[in-house]
């Protein structure tokens, strides 16, 4: 039997601080030139041992400024985080050794190359490579919120597809709902969708449901919108909640999220418990 390996990359944003931060509210297309990772997710997959493959994370230049791009090269230093626990040589094998990424002159996005072992990734737990970015080039910042690229190496397939009962509690638990027909329909590999979101019907926002990644247990709710005025799934709205919840059994797993703004309603906040029938 061959041995079933999965890589997924979660590049995901963070807020660190770094000089001259960027701010959302900041208009993107004034003052310095602003460099970041901005793709939030993004999965890869291996169910064989390939040997060394090459994969590269785009950089990208978020706003330009004075609205032309850069006529010299952009170099952005980056250090990695002591909190990583992939090591170079096992699960990958590091490709620019510089601690710099460059977007060429000209160009909107330069790239981190890494070479992934693929018969070397742990089959029952996550790993990761967390690069935090620190400096670039004169006459350009990195966007605080666009600073960190994690990258996370897991062999764990998840297998969440199926018929559930689900029960959702909001405003503190004080309000629930049942339903005995929620269904998870495989999106991709890891990631699934769900028929409802929160106490609504079916009709009510197109798509329909939410989606979620299962990486060895941990939830990630991916924000979304849904269709229906200017609604989105938010993921991350509980210090306390690991992740965005967690598969506790081989029948049973829960969610936490928020809807805003969904018209005439505060933003509250949904947890959900699933059970496989």
């Amino acid at each position: 039997m061959k041995k079933i390996l999965s890589l997924m990359i979660v590049i995901a944003t963070a807020f660190a601080c770094t000089d001259d931060d960027i701010r959302t509210e900041q208009n993107l297309a004034s003052g310095p030139k602003v460099v970041g990772f901005t793709p939030n997710f993004q999965t890869v997959t291996y169910f064989a041992d390939e040997g060394v493959v090459l994969r590269k994370f785009p950089l990208d230049l978020i706003g330009m400024g004075n609205g032309q791009y850069s006529d010299t090269d952009i170099e952005v230093s980056y250090v990695i985080d002591a909190a990583s626990t992939a090591t170079d040589g096992v699960e990958f094998n590091m490709v620019e050794t510089s601690g710099k990424i460059v977007i060429p002159a000209g160009a909107s996005f330069g790239e981190f190359p890494l070479e992934v072992n693929t018969g070397q990734l742990n089959a029952t737990a996550k790993t990761e490579l967390i690069l935090n970015l620190t400096t670039s080039s004169p006459g350009s910042t990195v966007g605080a919120q666009y600073s960190q690229l994690k990258i996370i190496f897991v062999g764990c397939l998840s297998q969440l597809a199926g018929n559930y009962q689900k029960v959702t509690t909001w405003n503190n638990g004080a309000n629930s709902f049942t339903r005995t027909n929620e269904v998870f329909t495989l999106v991709d590999v890891n990631k699934f969708r769900t028929r409802y979101v929160g106490n609504w019907n079916i009709g009510t926002f197109t798509p329909e449901g939410y989606e979620f990644v299962d990486i060895c247990g941990e939830i990630t709710v991916l924000d979304q919108n849904l269709g229906q005025f200017s609604n989105e799934v938010k993921g991350g709205v509980e210090d306390d909640v690991p992740n965005d919840g967690e598969v506790t059994s081989t029948t049973q797993l829960y969610t936490v999220y928020d809807v805003v703004p969904y018209p005439g309603l505060s933003n509250r906040v949904f947890k959900t418990f699933y059970t496989k029938l």
